[in-house]
């Protein structure tokens, strides 16, 4: 189970962390972006040098509550400077939507984690499930940082979408067809959880398709 004697400096921990990005990057969505990537990081080191996994599963856990927390504070935030509140409410809980439900999810799977006996395929399930948002990151922070580098941004948005899907099509997809007896040891909302995500990642990555041959034909009509 998770320990509160364990979240509660956790959560300190990446307010801290926030804050201090925050000194140097003033705007908060570029923060938030590197506080993500660092969690990733985190966990990610963690599990490939098997390294206190208990810990590491409370550091991602601590991460998402943080995260939580901050989402529904620019939530309220927003809908308390706009005249209409009740419309920048629903905005703002549709855009963020998907970061809730991620969320929520990452943290039920981390539970889930603790309390069975059967760790091995959820942690690595949740491993590539960090090391496929590694370019995500990257690609945002480009954007955010340096707009009017386009040929860049664009051959990053390339390696992102062959990044992504390797680890979130092509080795997820792997990891679930040799790992079905063991799957089915978990709960039915753990199962559930799983499927959720792995669609998730294939929609993702069919906007990624998108989203790169439109880079494509903006760079030939450029071009030629």
């Amino acid at each position: 189970m998770l320990h509160i004697e364990y979240l509660i400096p956790l959560l300190a921990f990446w307010r801290t962390i926030t804050s201090e990005i925050r000194k140097y990057k003033h705007d908060h969505t570029v923060a938030n972006n590197i506080v993500c990537a660092i969690h990733s990081f985190v966990y990610i080191i963690h599990y490939n040098y098997n390294y206190n996994m208990e810990y590491a599963i409370h550091a991602s856990a601590g991460y998402y509550i943080y995260d939580l927390f901050y989402i529904f504070q620019c939530i309220r935030a927003s809908s308390s400077a706009s005249s209409a509140s009740s419309s920048a409410t629903t905005h703002q809980l549709q855009q963020r939507a998907p970061y809730i439900i991620h969320h929520l999810i990452g943290t039920y799977l981390l539970y889930d984690t603790l309390i069975s006996d059967n760790t091995g395929p959820l942690l690595h399930a949740y491993y590539l499930l960090e090391v496929s948002n590694i370019m995500i990151y990257v690609s945002y922070h480009l954007h955010k940082e340096y707009h009017t580098y386009k040929t860049v941004i664009s051959f990053a948005e390339f390696i992102q979408l062959l990044w992504y899907s390797y680890y979130r099509v092509y080795l997820f997809s792997n990891f679930l067809y040799h790992n079905q007896p063991r799957l089915f040891e978990f709960s039915r909302m753990s199962q559930c959880f799983i499927v959720i995500l792995y669609t998730i990642g294939i929609m993702w990555t069919c906007k990624l398709v998108k989203r790169n041959i439109g880079n494509l034909s903006i760079f030939y009509s450029n071009n030629m």
